[in-house]
């Protein structure tokens, strides 16, 4: 016989027209409605909940808890437990009433006689008033139950409204009287009127809690296919599986949408399943917790601190676990509490509805307190949830600029996109977060643009004060790198030490401020350009920040290269690669086209010849936005291209990227032009000229000119034939066989 089960506590309040059953004393005790001495009535098609009902550990429970919020079909899977057992059924659905021990107790024999029993009526009159109540009205009640004459299934429904202490010594003293081979269910939405750990370590109690009573993709599909009596594909029921996340009664108000399924799922809105979150969850609850409830439900997920500091409602530790049966709300690991998103949908449709400004200032708070706790991404989604510009100021720029120097430049492209142009450009904070994502996107354009927005927005004097706002130092620093509003790497490098001198010590930008530094010193030819560029290095590591550590150890091979420090230069770029490579940082064009300018160099000194084009190849693809952004960034180009140039054989390649270098700026004592010095030393010495004796070389010298050999003869000083003797000595040298052919030869050198 297959039993009825999920009626969902959808019922409204029945009015009995069989009047009310009088308990046993009826001008000392109240009067039960009938209404209550027997299950609601199921109100739409039924579905059996197999799984559960052929547990036999379920079937043969002697006390069967059954615990989870509203909408679980609590109610129903106890009528159908109750009916699979061969016995008569006492049945109580228990209301606020009941929290009073004389009402309990005369609604606990009603419900007897209700089911045929013919208990004596009690010797004393029902009374709370102690000490009556302990030494003869509950020892009188206990004789009473103790006179069931056979085992008895009773099912005591919406426990959840005990909490007085006399009423749980009645539940107490309800099972232990009950006779051998009876069985009781407690149903509710929790169970703290009920001593279970007492029966639990007992072993006498089965526990059955939402996620045993939620439904499975299976079952989600069973269930709308009987609900709507039609087939249901395998999408619609993953669709409102994923939504419902199988909790029942929003399964059955999905298949009951007009338009059908499909529709409730695309767009769910208010509608069924809000009412009954709000009419059925929210408005029993007294006005403090139901405020409680809303305010963190709006949050999604909480611990007891979080509640606590958003809310500002003391003892929410408490709250949370009063609570968390009551409500769509899971407790999962280390002390946080997840409500069902259709809960969290709810409670902040209400909020936004009731109390928006109020709203605002939860989500304001909760991003604060996130950030405070090291969570920035999270931060971040509830500051833009705020829609409030100041907090989004004053979260995003922490959230993002750790997020940048971790590679995830995409997760802030989309919080800047969600901010909207409008905020980005008038919160300084944002417009900074801006042109610093421009900076490491390769978009140079954008970082202009905000970088000139942030300017504007500061202070008059702030950079020969960086700590006036606590963004100073970090615009600080993108004007160092990118020297907008600059003259030169000297105010560049004064004013990146300033920034770095300035950074709070945890702050995590202080790795970077010491790669700028330490790149700004090399760049005008400081000798503590090393030492800031290994302190960088270590900082990065040791806070985590992988771009920062990539860009120090590039930039320090670099410096050790010109400094003569060749193996030691290329063990620092290693380093540097496999950093790049295990944390992915390929989203970061700057930091990409540091360590690709780095790796040109280390394939020349290695002698990889083959290694040395690639890593050419790969230095172009980037070059060009990096030069607009960068005005340091061609330079240096030059000064290592021109070295590889050289080891390559590309002489033309050697004059072009010379010239880079000789354009620019740069001291002769900075990091460019000691690269290049390099470069020329080397086409000097691989040069056939150096083959030729320093008479040689004068001849040679003339010998480019149109002067006949006996005028070279008579400007040097020489005869004709000591000319002609180092011609012909400086022909085979050069591998050429006629002074038009050398003519040729030093043309191409230039």
């Amino acid at each position: 016989m297959r039993l009825p089960i999920m009626c969902w506590d959808l019922r409204t309040p029945q009015r009995s027209h069989e009047g009310n059953v009088m308990d046993v004393d009826s001008v000392t005790t109240p009067a039960t409605p009938a209404s209550k001495l027997r299950p609601p009535r199921v109100r739409h098609v039924e579905l059996t909940r197999e799984d559960l009902l052929s547990d036999p550990k379920i079937l043969q429970a002697e006390v069967l808890a059954i615990c989870a919020p509203a909408g679980y079909g609590k109610t129903t899977l106890a009528i159908q437990w109750a009916s699979r057992a061969d016995r008569s059924t006492i049945w109580l659905t228990l209301d606020e009433a009941d929290n009073d021990p004389v009402v309990l107790m005369s609604s606990v024999l009603a419900g007897a006689r209700h089911a045929g029993f013919d208990l004596p009526s009690p010797a004393e009159s029902l009374t709370s008033s102690e000490p009556a109540f302990t030494r003869r009205v509950l020892t009188d009640f206990r004789q009473v139950i103790g006179r069931l004459a056979e085992p008895v299934t009773v099912v005591l429904d919406d426990v959840h409204v005990i909490d007085d202490a006399q009423c749980r010594r009645i539940l107490s003293a309800l099972v232990d009287e009950l006779p051998i081979g009876s069985q009781l269910a407690l149903v509710g939405r929790s169970l703290n009127g009920a001593t279970l750990p007492l029966w639990r370590g007992q072993g006498r109690v089965v526990d059955i809690t939402g996620p045993d009573l939620q439904f499975d993709t299976d079952l989600t599909r069973s269930a709308l296919g009987q609900f709507t009596e039609m087939p249901v594909s395998d999408a619609v029921a993953e669709m409102v599986q994923t939504t419902t996340q199988g909790w029942p009664v929003a399964v059955f108000l999905m298949s009951e949408r007009p338009a059908g399924i499909s529709s409730a799922v695309a767009a769910p809105g208010p509608g069924a399943i809000d009412e009954f979150i709000e009419t059925e969850i929210l408005q029993p609850m007294p006005e403090e917790v139901r405020r409680f409830v809303c305010e963190t439900a709006a949050l999604g997920v909480v611990n007891a601190d979080l509640a606590e500091y958003a809310t500002g409602t003391v003892g929410a530790a408490h709250m949370l676990g009063t609570q968390i049966t009551t409500v769509l709300i899971q407790r999962t690991v280390d002390g946080w509490y997840g409500y069902h998103p259709l809960m969290r949908e709810c409670a902040t449709g209400i909020m936004s509805r009731d109390a928006p400004d109020r709203l605002r200032e939860i989500f304001s708070r909760a991003a604060r307190w996130h950030l405070q706790n090291g969570h920035s991404d999270t931060a971040a989604q509830y500051a833009l949830t705020s829609g409030d510009w100041p907090t989004m100021g004053e979260v995003i720029w922490p959230a993002a600029r750790l997020s940048l120097l971790r590679g995830s430049t995409r997760t802030v492209q989309t919080w800047l996109a969600r901010a909207g142009d409008i905020a980005v450009m008038r919160v300084p904070q944002l417009s900074l977060t801006a042109a610093w994502t421009g900076l490491a996107t390769g978009d140079f354009g954008q970082t202009l643009r905000y970088a000139r927005s942030t300017v504007e927005a500061m202070p008059d004097g702030w950079q020969d004060d960086l700590s006036t706002t606590d963004i100073a130092p970090h615009l600080a620093l993108l004007l160092a790198v990118t020297g907008y509003g600059l003259d030169g790497a000297a105010e560049a490098a004064d004013l990146a030490g300033r920034a770095w001198d300035t950074v709070h010590a945890e702050d995590p930008i202080q790795a970077l401020a010491a790669v700028i530094t330490g790149l700004n010193r090399a760049l005008i030819g400081d000798p503590g350009a090393q030492s800031a560029l290994k302190q960088a290095s270590a900082l990065a590591r040791s806070t985590g920040i992988p771009s920062s550590e990539v860009e120090s150890l590039a930039l320090l091979g670099l410096v050790q290269m010109a400094d003569g420090q060749d193996t030691a230069g290329c063990d620092s770029i290693q380093e540097a690669t496999t950093s790049y490579a295990f944390h992915d940082l390929d989203e970061m064009i700057s930091t990409t086209g540091v360590l690709r300018m780095a790796h040109v160099a280390s394939t020349v000194f290695r002698g990889r010849v083959a290694d040395t084009h690639t890593a050419i190849e790969a230095l172009h693809q980037v070059r060009p936005a990096l030069e607009s952004a960068f005005p340091w960034f061609r330079p240096l180009c030059g000064g290592v291209l021109a070295f590889a140039a050289v080891r390559t054989g590309d002489t033309n390649g050697y004059r072009e990227y010379a010239t880079w270098c000789e354009d620019s700026r740069a001291p002769e004592a900075g990091l460019c032009r000691r690269l290049l010095a390099r470069a020329e030393h080397e086409f000097a010495v691989a040069s056939p000229l150096q083959q030729l004796s320093p008479a040689e070389l004068r001849v040679w010298e003339l010998l480019k000119s149109r002067m006949t050999l006996s005028e070279i003869a008579d400007q040097l000083f020489l005869s004709r034939e000591t000319v002609k003797s180092h011609t012909v000595s400086i022909y085979r040298k050069l591998g050429v066989a006629s002074r038009r052919q050398a003519q040729d030869l030093a043309e191409s050198w230039g």
